[in-house]
């Protein structure tokens, strides 16, 4: 054999050696995150923006639902009669709603909350619109702000009780 031959051949078990010791040492949390950080098969899934995991430090639940969303979603609707309410399934649709000020006009609120944290992607808000016209309530396709509203009363109200259960 020549000599680059047996070089290279103690070479490659000297490496499998290496990796087979490597592999049995037991990784930090942080030395298996820095690992699964763009890896197509990691924890989270395909990663393409690694700063943009979702944090699930808000996570507290009823269920699959949210308890924070949940208290700050029947706190925000308080003023509009509810229909049908559900908290394992965290569903909450109202009767239709017409304001003092806006008689004219009549609403009807679903809200879905669909995940376990604090987030937009957590909580979708449904809103049907019906305007006065000839003296008929007639679907208003008009799209209403209503709901953004909603969603960022809801959302600021619910970070609001998890930092004041947090401070107990």
């Amino acid at each position: 054999m020549t000599l680059f031959l047996k070089i290279g051949i103690n070479l490659l078990l000297s490496l499998f050696a290496f990796q087979v010791l490597a592999s049995d040492y037991p990784k930090t949390r942080d030395e298996r995150k820095a690992e699964e950080i763009g890896s197509i098969a990691g924890s989270e899934g395909v990663v393409f923006r690694p700063g943009k995991i979702k944090n699930d430090a808000t996570k507290s639940n009823i269920a699959n639902v949210n308890k924070f969303l949940w208290q700050a979603t029947i706190e925000t609707l308080n003023f509009v009669p509810l229909a049908s309410v559900d908290s394992a399934g965290g569903v909450i649709i109202t009767d239709w709603y017409s304001p003092k000020n806006k008689p004219e006009f009549s609403y009807k609120i679903n809200v879905f909350i669909k995940n376990d944290t604090i987030s937009p992607d957590s909580i979708e808000i449904k809103v049907f619109e019906q305007v006065l016209r000839n003296g008929r309530l007639v679907h208003n396709d008009k799209l209403s702000d209503l709901a953004i509203t909603l969603e960022d009363k809801i959302l600021r109200r619910a970070r609001a009780l998890y930092i004041d259960s947090d401070r107990k």
